[in-house]
């Protein structure tokens, strides 16, 4: 009998462990990810060895999904001779006062020994930002983040689907639906990451536009802050670091 309660207490337990351990990692597997899916903070499972993507507080809801082959080449001619990236446009649900109403996520989920082959990070756009981090284009592990901003948004994300841009198209058309409720002056935040012979992850955050950046520096500093903590945080998850990812405070709230 002894022996019996012992094992069953045992049984009681990794049932308890497993159902908690449930509960806390909300993660969904890149590859269940469909359009509908609501994804939380706890982000996107990418496998067994790689550290989930987090994604800024609140409930996500899938608009786009699409998955395109890069192609490779110079490698062995037994190494595969192209590798997928998963693209995700995702709306927040659940916004109330936040600047950060929508984005979208690129990552390649498979482990493949690739050199990307990246670019300076630089600009052509006087009054954007943009920020290199301090690493060149030959880094291990590289960076890149630029803004811009976005005027006539909702006309814009409306005519998406029949307009003549392709990454409107192709990313934003999935918020066709819901321009109505998106700010009609924003700012698109992009960071570009990737590690030689590892993964390469880009995302494109969307926020309400709290000020003009153009003639206000304090906003254009607290963009600029906000912009290098996430760009700092997101190398560390191409760098399969764990990491949160916070989203950016309203611009009136922070002074």
């Amino acid at each position: 009998m002894r022996n019996y309660c012992t094992a069953r207490r045992t049984v009681c337990l990794l049932a308890s462990l497993l159902a908690i351990a449930t509960t806390s990692q909300a993660q969904v597997a890149y590859d269940q990810i469909e359009v509908g899916t609501t994804l939380t903070a706890s982000g996107i499972a990418l496998g067994l060895f790689s550290k989930p993507i987090p994604l800024p507080e609140g409930n996500w809801a899938v608009v786009n999904r699409s998955v395109v082959e890069l192609p490779l080449t110079g490698g062995r001619s037994d190494s595969p001779s192209s590798t997928p990236r998963v693209s995700l446009t995702l709306r927040r649900l659940d916004r109330g006062d936040s600047p950060l109403f929508a984005m979208v996520v690129h990552f390649t989920p498979n482990s493949i020994p690739i050199n990307w082959g990246n670019r300076p990070c630089t600009t052509d756009d006087p009054l954007g930002l943009v920020d290199n981090f301090n690493v060149n284009a030959n880094a291990m592990l590289y960076a890149c983040a630029r803004s811009n901003a976005l005027y006539n948004l909702r006309q814009i994300v409306k005519d998406a689907p029949t307009g003549p841009d392709n990454w409107f198209k192709a990313y934003l058309s999935g918020l066709a639906p819901h321009a109505d409720e998106l700010p009609n002056s924003a700012v698109a935040v992009d960071i570009n990451s990737n590690k030689f012979r590892g993964k390469a992850m880009n995302i494109t955050f969307l926020l309400r536009a709290d000020a003009n950046a153009d003639v206000n520096p304090a906003y254009r500093q607290h963009l600029q802050t906000w912009m290098h903590d996430t760009g700092l945080r997101w190398m560390k998850v191409v760098n399969n670091d764990a990491t949160d990812l916070p989203g950016p405070a309203t611009y009136w709230a922070s002074k």
